[in-house]
């Protein structure tokens, strides 16, 4: 059970990676700082906290890796898209159709199948 620890992680820290660059997008910045500027990253740190994110979660994916064949890995990634999802509408205030739910349930009922592969 231990493993499906390092995919959990790997997946959280890679919506949480989205969430924090989204959130670093969006921030106020200074107008002399550029986005490929240092100033422009020290403003928007968000985005360089996004990034590393991404960074730690791509060792746990390595990790994972280890544990569990590829192609059982792989699609639990796209669980991600479902906690960005839910993350955007309570952080961002986005919208959530019922076709976006209905996606999000196909998605989850695909990640169940492979799971229990």
């Amino acid at each position: 059970m231990i493993q499906y620890l390092w995919l959990i992680v790997s997946v959280l820290l890679g919506a949480a990676g989205q969430v924090l660059m989204k959130w670093g997008v969006g921030s106020p910045k200074p107008e002399e700082a550029g986005w490929l500027s240092w100033s422009g990253v020290a403003a928007a740190w968000p985005i360089a906290a996004g990034l590393a994110s991404y960074g730690l979660s791509s060792v746990f994916w390595l990790i994972a890796l280890r544990k569990f064949p590829l192609s059982t890995a792989y699609p639990m990634v796209s669980a991600g898209y479902i906690v960005v999802m839910v993350l955007g509408y309570y952080l961002f205030h986005e919208s959530l159709s019922p076709q976006k739910w209905f996606g999000a349930a196909f998605i989850s009922f695909g990640v169940l199948l492979i799971a229990r592969a």
